[in-house]
C-alpha cells in the first residue's frame, strides 16, 4: 500500500506531533492482502470506529480518513453506504472518474455506454441495487483503460462503509429479496474475472466477521483483516500526544495515580475513549479515575456484548484469604506456570460445596499474578443468532488485554453439551466456541480459564478434558475451621473468647464459608454477642445433604489429593461413588 505524503483534514483543535511512530499494522497487512496474495475484497472488521496514527498527518484520525490518506496517490477512492449512496473524499477523484466513464463511453457500442455517471451518482442515495449496478459498470470502465495504460490511470478502491446492511449474513431463502438481489449482484461483479484479475479492489467494513454474508467470505478473491484494539504502545503514543499538545501547560489532563497507569487500566479501550477520559480532566482539573475506567470498560463491553461479560480489576490477595495453606500453595503454583506457555494450561476447574469461597479465591491470585478477570455469567441466556459474534467480539477484546483469567461460574449451567440430542443447535455451537477457545495455542500463557462449578459431573466432557488441574474447596474441618472462625472474626475486629470459639465451633457445623460471613455481619448489625445472635438467627440447613453431594463429587475431581479432608482421605472412590448416588437418588425423589 503506497503512503500518502499530502495531508488532508486533520483534527482542527489538537496540533500535529510529527514523530517516527509507524502507521496501523492492519495497513500493512491490507497491503500486503492487495500487492502480494492478490486479493481484491478486503473485509475490515475489529476497531473500525476508532482512531488511527496517520504518518502524513502527524496525527490519529478515523478509519476512512486514514486509509484514503495511504490509498488517494495510487487508486481513484470512492466511499458508498447503504442511505448515502456514492460519494467522495476529494472532488479531484470525482472529476477523474467522471472523465474516465465520459471517455469510455465514447468508446463503447453504441446503447451500452454508462450514460449520465453523474446524475445516476445522484440518485444511488437510499438505492443500494442501483447503486451496485453503476459500481460493476464504473469499475469495468476504469479497467479497461488502465489495463491498457496503467502508467496515465488509476484503478478504482471502493470503500463500503456499514458492509452487513448491504450484504446480511443468511441463507438465501433466508434473506429478503431485496438482499438476495444485492448479494447475487455483488457476488457477480467480485466474481468475474475481469475485477478479479484488475487493480480495482473493494473494502468492506464491518463490526465483526459474522455479520457479513459467508457467500462473499467463501470466495478466494476476498481475504479477512481484522483491526485490533489499540496495545500499549498506541495508547501511550496517543496520551503523549494530546498532553504534549495540550496548551497552556496548566490545562493539561490529571490521573488518579500516574499517565503510566492510566495507559495500562485502559486496555480494551479505543483511543476514542482515552479521548474523552483526557478532554474531560482537561476541562474540569479532575482527576482520571481508574474507578471511572473500569466502569467505561463494562458499559462498552455490556453495549458490545449483552450482559455475559464483566471486566473485574480485584483489589484483595491472597492475604484475604482464610483458608487451607495447601490450597493457596498449589493456587499460587498454578498461577505460576501459567505465567509461562511451554508450562501453561488452558483451564483449570474448581469444584466445591456451595458458598466455600471459589471465586474470591481465583480472584485473589489473579490479582496477585497480574490478571484482569473477566467474567461470563448467564451464557445460556443470549439471544438465538448473536452466539458466532459474540465470541468473535469476546476473543476480539481478549487479545487486547494482558494476562487474562475467565471466570465461568457455576460452569455447568452456563452452556449445553456438544453431544445430547437435546441440545438447542444455538447451545450447541455456544459449547463448541468455548471449547474452540480453550483449546487455541495462541492464547496458551495469555488466557487461564477457571470452571467453577459445584457439579463437575455435569461438566460437559469436552469442556471438563481441557482442565487437567482440578482443584476442589472444601470447608475447612477440625483445629484448620477453629482457626478459620477464629481468624475471621479477629479480622473483623471482633475478638472471641475461648468459650465463645468453642461454642461458635459446636453450634455452626453446617456453616459454609459465605454463612460465616453472613453471621459477622449479623453480629455488626445486630450489636450483641455472637452467641446472643446464635439464639436468634442462623443460617439455613435447607441445602446441607446438597452441600454433602457437592462435597462428594468435588472429591471425584480432584488432582490433588492432599486436599481431600482426612474422612475422605480415607475413604475408597467406589464409595464416594454409592453415596454420591445414593444421595443424588435421595434429592430427587
Amino acid at each position: 500500500m503506497p503512503n500518502g505524503d499530502s495531508p488532508a483534514t486533520a483534527s482542527a483543535e489538537r496540533p500535529s506531533l510529527t514523530g517516527r511512530f509507524p502507521r496501523p499494522a492492519f495497513i500493512d497487512a491490507v497491503g500486503h492482502s492487495y500487492n502480494r496474495r492478490g486479493k481484491r475484497v478486503i473485509l475490515l472488521t475489529g476497531n473500525v470506529l476508532d482512531q488511527f496514527w496517520s504518518p502524513p498527518f502527524g496525527s490519529f484520525n478515523p478509519l476512512e480518513q486514514t486509509l484514503y490518506q495511504e490509498l488517494k496517490e495510487k487508486f481513484l477512492v470512492l466511499r458508498v453506504d447503504a442511505a448515502s449512496g456514492m460519494s467522495f473524499y476529494d472532488a479531484v477523484d470525482a472529476q477523474e472518474l467522471l472523465k474516465v466513464c465520459q471517455l469510455v463511453d465514447r468508446l463503447a457500442t453504441r446503447g451500452q455506454g454508462l450514460g449520465d455517471v453523474q446524475a445516476q451518482i445522484a440518485q444511488t442515495q437510499h438505492q443500494p441495487l442501483p447503486m451496485l449496478i453503476l459500481l460493476r459498470g464504473m469499475s469495468n470502465a476504469v479497467t479497461r483503460l488502465w489495463a491498457g495504460d496503467k502508467r496515465t490511470y488509476k484503478p478504482l478502491c471502493v470503500i463500503m462503509q456499514f458492509a452487513p446492511s448491504l450484504f446480511p449474513e443468511g441463507d438465501f431463502d433466508r434473506l429478503s429479496e431485496l438482499d438476495r438481489q444485492r448479494l447475487v449482484t455483488f457476488l457477480n461483479w467480485i466474481n468475474d474475472p475481469f475485477f478479479s484479475k484488475s487493480g480495482n479492489f473493494v473494502v468492506l467494513v464491518s463490526d465483526t466477521r459474522s455479520e457479513i454474508n459467508r457467500r462473499v467470505l467463501a470466495l478466494p478473491v476476498t481475504e479477512h483483516v481484522e483491526i485490533p484494539l489499540p496495545n500499549a504502545l498506541e495508547r501511550a503514543h496517543f496520551v503523549t500526544q494530546y498532553v504534549q499538545a495540550c496548551a497552556p501547560p496548566g490545562a493539561t489532563p490529571e490521573f488518579e495515580s500516574s499517565q503510566q497507569a492510566f495507559i495500562e487500566d485502559t486496555a480494551g479501550l479505543k483511543l476514542t475513549s482515552l479521548e474523552d477520559f483526557l478532554e474531560t480532566s482537561r476541562r474540569t482539573g479532575e482527576p482520571v479515575r481508574r474507578q471511572h475506567v473500569l466502569a467505561e470498560v463494562n458499559l462498552i463491553l455490556e453495549a458490545e456484548l449483552g450482559e455475559v461479560v464483566k471486566v473485574n480489576m480485584p483489589d484483595h490477595s491472597p492475604k484475604d484469604i482464610i483458608g487451607s495453606e495447601a490450597t493457596t500453595t498449589i493456587l499460587r503454583s498454578i498461577f505460576q506456570r501459567c505465567d509461562h506457555p511451554e508450562t501453561a494450561v488452558s483451564a483449570v476447574l474448581v469444584s466445591g460445596p456451595n458458598g466455600g469461597g471459589k471465586t474470591f479465591q481465583m480472584e485473589a491470585f489473579a490479582a496477585e499474578s497480574g490478571r484482569i478477570v473477566i467474567e461470563l455469567t448467564g451464557l445460556r441466556g443470549m439471544w438465538f443468532g448473536q452466539t458466532d459474534r459474540l465470541f468473535e467480539r469476546l476473543r476480539w477484546h481478549i487479545t487486547t488485554y494482558g494476562k487474562v483469567l475467565i471466570l465461568v461460574d457455576e460452569a455447568h449451567t452456563a452452556f449445553g453439551s456438544v453431544h445430547h440430542s437435546a441440545t438447542h443447535e444455538t447451545e450447541r455451537r455456544l459449547a463448541g466456541n468455548i471449547i474452540k477457545m480453550m483449546g487455541d495455542p495462541r492464547l496458551r500463557g495469555k488466557v487461564l480459564w477457571a470452571l467453577m462449578t459445584s457439579r463437575p459431573d455435569e461438566l460437559d466432557p469436552d469442556v471438563k478434558s481441557r482442565a487437567p488441574l482440578q482443584i476442589p474447596i472444601f470447608d475447612p474441618e477440625g483445629a484448620a475451621r477453629q482457626h478459620f472462625i477464629r481468624e475471621l472474626f479477629e479480622r473483623r475486629s471482633m475478638a472471641l473468647s475461648a468459650e465463645e470459639l468453642h461454642q461458635v465451633f459446636q453450634q455452626t457445623t453446617h456453616y459454609s464459608a459465605r454463612d460465616f460471613d453472613n453471621l459477622v455481619r449479623e453480629v455488626k448489625a445486630q450489636s450483641k454477642p455472637v452467641l446472643e445472635v446464635l439464639q436468634i438467627w442462623q443460617a439455613s440447613t435447607a441445602i446441607v445433604q446438597q452441600r454433602r453431594l457437592q462435597t462428594l463429587i468435588a472429591a471425584l475431581h480432584c488432582s490433588y489429593p492432599q486436599l481431600l479432608p482426612e474422612w475422605l482421605r480415607n475413604t475408597s472412590a467406589e464409595a464416594i461413588q454409592k453415596e454420591a448416588q445414593e444421595l443424588q437418588w435421595a434429592l430427587h425423589r
